[in-house]
C-alpha cells in the first residue's frame, strides 16, 4: 500500500430544474460544453472530488435549487478498479487510501482560535464538527470474523444514516495472519502507547485497527463521495448537472468594487486551446478544486498577491497575498523486513495504524526537542515569511501548533503497519504536523499551466528531527519482537543507514529520508480559514473575504494539519458547509 492521496474521485448527475426558474434545455451527466454554456443555476460548483460532491449533493436535496458540478476529469464510474480497495496504487486519478481516522478534538478547537472572536459561535470546533463527520457515515460494526482479527469499535464515536460506508475489511479479505497484532504488541511494549479500540472519538494519541470506507452493502467495494452521494439519488435527482472533461479557468465579476459579486464562471475543455464558455450562478460559486488547483483558480480570477498577479497581467480584483500561501505537507519514508514465510492470512487492505506523541516518538529527547521547538518559532516565522502573511502572523499560528504539540498530546507522526509495502513486513511514517510552510503560485496566465508548488520540505529543522526519530522507532518496531518473529531482517534501509547502538546516526538517516522521502499527498492550508490579520483567506463561513458569494470548500480551508487522514474531516467539512451555504438561502 502506498499513502493515502486527496480523493480527486468524480461525480456525475442528471438535469437541473428549478420550481422558480424554466426546466434546463440539457439533462445528465455530459461533455458537452452546450449544455452549460449561456446558462444559469442557483450554484455552480467547481471540482467534483469529495467535497464537491458532497456539498453539491446536499444542496441537491432541495428541488428548488440548481446545481452544475464542473470536474476537469472523465467519469470513470465504469472503471473496475476504483471499486477494488486493493488495487490503490493503480489508479491515482480517482482514489484515496480509504483509511478513515480523525484528529484531536484539540485540533479542531485550535481552529476557532484563528479566527476573529465574534465568528467562535459559527462552531469550527470539535463539537461542531464530530456530528457533521457522523453525519455523513453509514458505519457498520465488525462482525464476528472481523472482530476475531483485532477489529474493534465504540459505539457512540460514529453515525450510522449517512451516505458514506464506514466499516472494516471485508471479513474473508482482512488479514488475521500474526503480523499487524505483532505490531500492536512491539509498538506499545516500546513506547508505552496505549492499545485502544478506536481512534475516531478526538483522542488519537494510540494505535488501533482503524476502519476503511467501503461500501459494505455492495461486496466491500470502495466507498467514494460520488458512490455514496450521487448513486443513490442518481434516478431521481433532476436538478444537478454535472459537466466533465471541462475546467473552470476563471471566476467572472460583477463591477469592481468591494465587496464583489460573482456572476458565474469561465470554462473550457480539460485539453486546454482557446476556446472559452461562461455559466451563470444566480446565487453562489463554491470552488472545491483541492489545496492546490483552488488558490490557483483564485489568483487566476484576480484575488492574490498583486505582485505575483501584475507580471502576469492579470488585474488584482482582490489584494489577498495569502491566497496560495500556509501550504502545509508531509513526507513519508518507508521501512521494511523479509519476511520468514509467514502466512498473512488475507488480501487486506493494512489497517493497524500507531499515532504516537512527542514523547513517544522522541524518548530521551523529547524534553529538548519541545524547548527548541519554542525557541526557534520566531527563527522559523522570520524564515519562512513569505509562505504566510508576515513573520509575526507565523509566530502566532506557530504558537498555536507548539501547544497542541507539547501540552496537548496531539501525535506528532503516523506509523502505519504494512503488509507488502515496501516489504512483506513494511512500516510507512511521516511527520504529521510539519512547521515548514510553502505556497502554492502561479507562474502563467495560462490556466492550463500548472502552479509553481514550492513545499519548503524540513525548512524547520525540528520536521527532520521528528522524521529522524519516527525512522529509527520504526527500525526498533522491525527488529523487536514480537514483530521480529515474523522476519528474517531489515531490508530497508538496511546498510544505507548501518545500524548501532544509536539505531543509525542522525546523519545517515537524513541524508536516507532527503534521497528518498515522497510526498503523503495531504496538502492543506492554501486558502486558509484564518482572521484577516493571521494571513486568512476564508472568513468561518469559508466565503472568500471582500466577495458576496465566492465560497472555498475544501483542504486548503484547513488552517493546520491534523492527527489523522484527511477524509473524515474533509466530509465533516462539507457536509458543515452545506449547511452554512442552506442557511444564507
Amino acid at each position: 500500500m502506498h499513502p493515502p492521496f486527496a480523493s480527486i474521485v468524480l461525480v456525475v448527475s442528471l438535469a437541473c430544474f428549478s420550481l422558480a426558474f424554466p426546466l434546463l434545455q440539457n439533462s445528465g451527466i455530459t461533455t458537452s460544453p452546450s449544455a452549460a454554456n449561456g446558462q444559469t443555476f442557483d450554484y455552480i460548483i467547481v471540482g467534483g472530488g469529495l467535497t464537491g460532491t458532497t456539498v453539491a449533493a446536499r444542496l441537491t436535496e432541495n428541488a428548488g435549487m440548481t446545481v452544475l458540478l464542473i470536474e476537469a476529469g472523465a467519469d470513470d464510474r465504469n472503471d473496475p478498479r476504483i471499486y477494488d480497495i486493493n488495487k490503490y496504487g493503480e489508479f491515482f486519478a480517482s482514489i484515496n487510501g480509504a483509511t478513515y481516522t480523525r484528529g484531536s478534538k484539540e485540533q479542531y478547537d485550535a481552529w476557532s482560535m484563528l479566527l476573529e472572536p465574534s465568528e467562535a459561535n459559527v462552531g469550527w470546533n470539535w463539537a461542531g464538527l464530530w456530528g457533521y463527520m457522523k453525519k455523513s457515515e453509514a458505519f457498520s460494526s465488525p462482525n464476528n470474523v472481523q472482530a476475531s482479527k483485532g477489529a474493534q469499535f465504540i459505539d457512540t464515536y460514529h453515525g450510522y444514516s449517512g451516505p458514506l460506508g464506514v466499516t472494516f475489511p471485508e471479513p474473508s479479505a482482512m488479514y488475521g495472519g500474526p503480523q499487524q497484532p505483532n505490531f500492536i504488541s512491539t509498538i506499545v511494549g516500546l513506547t508505552g502507547i496505549k492499545h485502544t479500540k478506536d481512534v475516531n472519538g478526538g483522542t488519537p494519541n494510540c494505535v488501533s485497527m482503524t476502519p476503511i470506507t467501503v461500501n459494505w452493502r455492495d461486496q466491500g467495494h470502495r466507498a467514494s463521495a460520488p458512490e455514496a452521494y450521487f448513486n443513490p439519488v442518481e434516478n431521481v435527482r433532476t436538478n444537478w448537472l454535472t459537466l466533465t472533461k471541462h475546467q473552470v479557468t476563471k471566476i467572472n465579476w460583477s463591477g469592481s468594487t468591494l465587496p464583489l459579486t460573482a456572476t458565474g464562471v469561465e470554462f473550457a475543455p480539460t485539453s486546454g486551446g482557446a476556446t472559452r464558455y461562461t455559466a451563470f450562478a444566480r446565487r453562489e460559486v463554491i470552488v472545491a478544486a483541492g489545496a492546490i488547483q483552488s488558490p490557483a483558480l483564485l489568483q487566476l480570477s484576480g484575488i492574490g498577491d498583486p505582485s505575483v498577479l501584475g507580471p502576469l497581467n492579470i488585474t488584482t480584483r482582490i489584494n489577498l497575498k495569502t491566497v496560495g500561501r500556509n501550504l502545509q505537507e508531509q513526507p513519508m519514508s518507508a521501512l521494511g523486513a523479509t519476511s520468514n514465510g509467514f502466512d498473512v492470512k488475507g488480501r487486506g487492505p493494512p489497517n493497524a495504524i500507531a499515532f504516537p506523541n512527542l514523547s513517544q516518538v522522541m524518548g530521551a529527547q523529547a524534553n529538548a526537542t519541545a524547548a527548541k521547538i519554542l525557541k526557534n518559532i520566531p527563527t522559523w516565522a522570520a524564515s519562512q515569511a513569505d509562505a504566510g502573511l508576515s513573520a509575526a502572523a507565523l509566530e502566532t499560528i506557530y504558537g498555536v501548533q507548539a501547544d497542541l504539540i507539547i501540552n496537548k498530546n496531539a501525535p506528532v507522526s503516523e506509523i502505519f503497519y504494512d503488509t507488502g509495502y515496501p516489504t512483506t513486513v513494511g512500516i510507512i511514517m511521516w511527520n504529521l504536523l510539519p512547521f515548514s510552510r510553502g505556497a502554492v503560485t502561479l507562474k502563467s496566465a495560462d490556466p492550463f499551466v500548472y502552479p509553481s508548488i514550492k513545499v519548503n520540505y524540513f525548512a524547520a529543522d525540528v520536521d527532520l528531527d521528528v522524521q529522524v526519530a519516527t525512522a529509527r522507532l520504526s527500525r526498533k518496531i522491525l527488529t523487536t519482537a514480537p514483530l521480529s518473529t515474523l522476519t528474517t531482517g531489515e531490508a530497508i534501509p538496511g546498510n544505507k543507514v548501518p545500524d548501532n547502538a544509536q539505531r543509525g546516526t542522525d546523519a545517515a538517516w537524513k541524508a536516507w529520508i532527503k534521497q528518498n522521502f515522497v510526498t503523503v499527498a495531504h496538502p492543506v492550508g492554501t486558502a486558509a480559514m484564518m482572521r484577516r490579520s493571521l494571513g486568512g483567506v476564508v472568513d468561518a463561513q469559508l466565503r472568500v473575504y471582500d466577495t458576496t458569494n465566492v465560497r472555498v470548500v475544501d483542504a486548503s480551508v484547513m488552517p493546520m494539519q491534523i492527527s489523522a487522514h484527511l477524509s473524515a474531516t474533509l466530509y465533516g467539512i462539507a457536509e458543515k458547509a452545506a449547511d452554512l451555504i442552506k442557511a444564507s438561502q
